[in-house]
């Protein structure tokens, strides 16, 4: 899609704004360079201009020599160490993303950034990185797979636009400056509180406390400026952003991006993150869109957005202006005229599956290229949920041997032991408690497959479970736990398994004599799950 060059606005006031944050970091390091003069001049002086020498004014002097040099030496600037924040992406693999890209680009007469990363957050960034205080650096962006699952194409555009906006009003430009005066002054305050032990003499402790004081004062007025105009940056590039993607998109985007980062960690650690130790990978940004639709999540979604539109407040040191205030600015703009797309902004990416494949095999520490299996959610039971459950019950079946249904709550003493003889999870070392809440979850799998030998459907899906015949549901791995924390009765279990119809069902059966014991183990477990 191509954009047109937008008639640009200029705002002389985003030139005060550039111009102060430029004066703030100039004004840090004069601040610093003074400060450091007087902490050794003055008591130069008044050692200067004793009759006879004092020690303590000897002493002084040498103290504010140290701080002065910790102070000069802090202020140093140090080379951007850069860090890949994600999976890089190249036009010859993702040729319709990068077609966006250059559309936005020219409308806004920018350059493409020179690296663009696929990153596992629910934000879009840009940035100037690498080489020392700007020089050198070069152009990066970071998109959000989040991003990419929730956005319709429209909505994305929007969110690029305001990127780009960034580079558009130099905005990038000068963070490497403001990012490395920030550094100076966090690490002046590490370094002189090293040298804080030698503040304990009384007349040190004086010097110490003025000093940290000062610099503590410069700090806070130096955070309230700079942020200030953080802000006005975030309005301009929303404007811009408007300009040239459509208000209405802009403002539903925003929305979206406060979706996702509501949602996306949760998400990830309990829908994800487990298939990743059974060498699977469910479908993440589909299951992601399934996750954001489930109707309790939406709703809760919906009220912590609400909320936070009605309630949030600017703070000094925000470096974004609250949604409901950039919101409520966007729509005193005029809607433009935008092409609409309302597809997913993920379909974009070529060939989703191993571009999601690619990323986690990037970004996930320790996972090893080639390890993971592509699993789309229609197929989660039979390819991920059911073997997981099968291996877990085929590596520790004696202690199932001969339990049905019914008798499990006289094995819930034993579960401490149980659990006891069950292998930690790869680099995790789990407590007792640990350990027996995982026996437990070995009696629930046993139990959930007996069920669906006899009959039961199961469904998994983001933020769904469900065991169910017809439209009775029992789920084993709740009531087990209730069982185990005494929320329900040994009596209570016994007559909801015979309500539901479960209570002779045997855990592990009696594999037919007449077979192999490798084929009766392998048969013994094999379970297939009908199509819900």
């Amino acid at each position: 899609m191509s954009f047109p060059k937008v008639e640009i606005q200029r705002r002389p006031s985003m030139a005060l704004f550039a111009v102060s944050a430029m004066a703030m970091v100039i004004g840090s390091y004069l601040f610093v360079l003074l400060l450091a003069a007087a902490c050794v001049y003055i008591p130069y002086l008044i050692l200067a201009n004793s009759d006879s020498f004092s020690p303590q004014i000897g002493l002084l002097f040498l103290f504010g020599i140290v701080i002065a040099v910790a102070m000069l030496w802090s202020l140093i600037p140090r080379r951007d160490k850069f860090e890949a924040p994600g999976m890089l992406l190249d036009r010859a693999t993702q040729p319709r993303l990068f077609a966006e890209l250059e559309s936005i680009a020219n409308a806004l007469n920018e350059t493409l950034p020179s690296e663009v990363y696929l990153i596992g957050a629910p934000n879009a960034f840009v940035a100037d990185r690498g080489g020392v205080m700007g020089f050198g650096s070069r152009r990066i962006m970071g998109l959000g797979l989040p991003l990419l699952s929730l956005l319709t194409v429209s909505q994305f555009r929007a969110v690029l636009a305001h990127e780009f906006a960034h580079y558009y009003g130099g905005d990038t430009s000068l963070g490497p400056w403001v990012y490395k005066t920030k550094s100076s002054i966090v690490r002046i305050f590490e370094n002189i509180g090293s040298v804080g032990e030698l503040a304990r003499i009384a007349i040190l402790g004086v010097m110490y406390m003025v000093v940290a004081t000062l610099l503590k004062g410069y700090f806070i007025a130096f955070l309230r400026v700079i942020n200030l105009i953080s802000r006005k940056q975030e309005y301009r590039a929303d404007e811009l952003a408007c300009l040239v993607a459509g208000r209405k998109n802009l403002i539903d985007g925003l929305q979206a991006i406060h979706r996702a980062a509501v949602a996306w960690n949760f998400y990830w650690n309990n829908e994800v993150a487990p298939s990743l130790n059974e060498g699977c990978l469910v479908a993440v940004g589909d299951g992601f869109q399934r996750f954001i639709a489930v109707p309790e999540i939406s709703s809760a979604i919906s009220k912590d957005l609400s909320k936070r539109l009605q309630e949030e407040k600017t703070e000094p040191y925000d470096t974004h202006p609250p949604l409901r205030d950039r919101i409520a600015a966007a729509e005193t703009l005029s809607e433009g005229s935008a092409p609409q797309d309302a597809q997913p902004a993920s379909t974009l990416l070529h060939n989703l599956p191993a571009t999601e494949l690619k990323f986690v095999e990037a970004c996930v520490p320790d996972m090893r290229p080639g390890s993971l299996q592509y699993v789309g959610w229609e197929d989660v039971v039979n390819r991920f949920t059911i073997p997981a459950w099968q291996k877990f019950v085929n590596e520790y079946a004696e202690p199932l041997q001969g339990v049905t249904a019914e008798s499990i709550p006289h094995q819930v003493d034993k579960f401490r032991e149980i659990g006891s003889r069950i292998r930690d999870p790869k680099g995790m070392l789990l407590s007792p408690p640990q350990r027996t809440a995982r026996a437990g979850v070995l009696f629930a799998s046993a139990l959930a497959l007996a069920m669906i030998r006899a009959g039961w459907e199961l469904q998994v899906a983001p933020a769904v479970f469900r065991i169910h015949r017809g439209d009775r549901e029992f789920n084993p791995f709740d009531a087990i736990n209730q069982l185990m924390a005494g929320k329900i009765s040994r009596e209570d279990w016994v007559a909801r398994c015979r309500e539901f119809g479960i209570s002779e069902l045997i855990l592990l059966p009696k594999p037919g004599a007449d077979q192999p014991a490798d084929q009766q183990q392998a048969e013994l477990f094999s379970v297939e799950v009908p199509k819900t």
